[in-house]
């Protein structure tokens, strides 16, 4: 053998050691076998991990149920199809996935992680999507930024709409309850995460959640459930919490009807028949059911986003379970931007209910069903002497009734026990798509926490990625420390109900207090009164 070909098999079989040092390096160990990821630099991927099994036939709105045993490795290289969700309200934030692009086989999550060592113990950051609870999914929200920070980052799917929140009297029969299956979703993600994040150096005893919008509903959720005890160490919300009056299982109230009649009337919806059996909605396909009800134009407005208070996930009130301290106790960083529906056109959100409406008799029929002791005095704060008053009216009713007012209440109650509590508002205007700047809209901060400005093709400068930076910095630090302060730049004092202050971040980033504190009070007031009546 002559020395170029010695040279050329030394010079392979460095290719092929290299090569293999790739695939042990991105092969895990998990529940349910051996999976292969990718890596890009430093930074290693693992997409489409099941954490549960296919929730289909038999076992669509049952529990989750523990994901099989494969054989082989399992290919986790790209991200697994997404949950079932309708085209309308996909379409609302221009997210339009195709039907071919869903299944019921969804419940699968990723991992990005930079950790060189399986025992690094890095702080372990769990995203939980936002939309309503009937679109969106954990592809959306990539992590190469955000574990620059020294984070590990988990993104979930779980059952959407008429599949993860479905309450049916059949179904409560076969289970003692039902409902809420998109939340038992992500507490099977969590104790998937407990279980085999420290195999990624990961921390098990570190692990921050966090959503927006329907996420941080979810995190609301999740804080107050036995169900996810111990399974988190923190937690960020950001635009959402479900402390308003919740819909009771089999208990009809003055403020909704019982989710077992809900469900039976989504029912007919789904199947196009009375009162079909559980086992005739089994039958269907995701797909005629998903079709079914883009049809219906009341779809919307009484069915997607149903939370109910089953017993188990959530065994009461959730505002009641944070008064008596039942809650998680854990830090709690939490906000909403200053225009939350600056983009909402009420027009546009049910138009099969309020498409021939005015916006004062919007506006009053919004203000009415709130607060309907106090609309003389709340219509000095949201005026509706002419339409274009009264559209800027709701707005800013919606953004403080649905936002403003929840996030407050939420970090009230966890001051009152003690628990490290920070309250933020995001007053940031970005530039989207050429257009001139726009308001602190809803979910308008999500892509400065991962610092990806593709996500709603904002246009961004330079002081947009210095913002971005500070942002993942706090949040990553608070996931770290339970802080969120930054040294020797931001100093983040705790919320307290006695001074109320709270972290203004705009164009510049400074503390103020009381947050609009009359209006939130006012509506607080009002959802309090009646929560006592339901």
């Amino acid at each position: 053998m002559n020395i170029k070909k010695i040279i050329s098999f030394i010079f392979i079989a460095y290719l092929i050691s290299c090569s293999d040092s790739t695939q042990v390096e991105t092969q895990v160990h998990v529940t349910g076998g051996l999976i292969e990821g990718s890596k890009e630099g430093t930074l290693k991927k693992y997409l489409g991990i099941p954490y549960a099994a296919a929730p289909v036939n038999e076992l669509r709105w049952a529990p989750p149920k523990e994901v099989s045993l494969w054989t082989g490795r399992h290919l986790s290289k790209e991200y697994s199809k997404i949950c079932y969700q309708p085209k309308q309200s996909a379409e609302f934030y221009n997210r339009g996935p195709s039907l071919e692009d869903m299944s019921e086989d969804c419940l699968t999550l990723n991992v990005w992680t930079r950790a060189e060592r399986a025992n690094e113990k890095l702080p372990v950051m769990v995203w939980i999507h936002g939309g309503a609870l009937v679109w969106g999914s954990g592809r959306e929200y990539p992590g190469q930024e955000l574990t620059k920070k020294g984070i590990i980052l988990v993104t979930i799917n779980y059952r959407l709409g008429p599949f993860g929140f479905f309450a049916h009297p059949e179904l409560t029969q076969e289970n003692e309850t039902s409902g809420n299956q998109g939340y038992r979703d992500q507490v099977a993600a969590l104790k998937w995460v407990k279980d085999n994040i420290s195999s990624f150096g990961g921390d098990p005893d570190n692990v921050t959640i966090f959503g927006e919008s329907a996420g941080s509903w979810s995190v609301n959720v999740l804080q107050a459930s036995p169900l996810a005890s111990g399974l988190f160490h923190k937690v960020i919300g950001q635009s959402g919490a479900r402390l308003i009056p919740l819909t009771h299982i089999n208990k009809k109230s003055s403020y909704s009807d019982s989710g077992e009649s809900l469900g039976v009337r989504l029912s007919e919806i789904m199947a196009l028949s009375e009162q079909p059996s559980l086992e005739e909605l089994r039958s269907l396909s995701p797909i005629q059911i998903i079709q079914n009800i883009e049809k219906d134009p009341l779809y919307r407005s009484q069915f997607d986003s149903l939370t109910v208070i089953d017993g188990e996930v959530i065994p009461e009130d959730i505002s009641s379970i944070f008064k008596k301290g039942d809650q998680a106790n854990v830090p709690t960083l939490i906000g909403s931007t200053a225009d939350e529906a600056t983009t909402f056109d009420p027009k546009m959100l049910n138009p099969g209910i309020t498409g021939n409406l005015s916006y004062v008799d919007l506006t009053k029929s919004s203000v009415s069903e709130i607060l309907p002791e106090a609309n003389d005095e709340i219509f000095k704060y949201y005026p509706i002497n002419n339409e274009k008053e009264a559209k800027e009216s709701w707005i800013n009713f919606t953004t403080d009734a649905m936002f403003t007012a929840q996030m407050q209440k939420w970090g009230q109650l966890m001051a009152s026990v003690d628990s490290p509590t920070f309250l933020y508002l995001w007053d940031w205007h970005p530039t989207v798509n050429s257009s001139k700047k726009f308001k602190a809209f809803h979910a308008a901060e999500v892509p400065y926490v991962f610092g990806r400005f593709d996500m709603f093709g904002i246009e961004a400068t330079e002081e947009d990625y210095v913002f971005s930076n500070t942002m993942m910095d706090m949040w990553t630090n608070f996931a770290k420390t339970g802080n969120p302060s930054i040294k020797d730049s931001i100093t983040w004092p705790e919320y307290e109900s006695s001074n109320q202050v709270y972290m203004l971040m705009g164009e510049s980033i400074s503390i103020d207090k009381n947050l609009r504190s009359k209006k939130v009070s006012l509506i607080n007031e009002a959802y309090d009164k009646a929560r006592e009546e339901f």
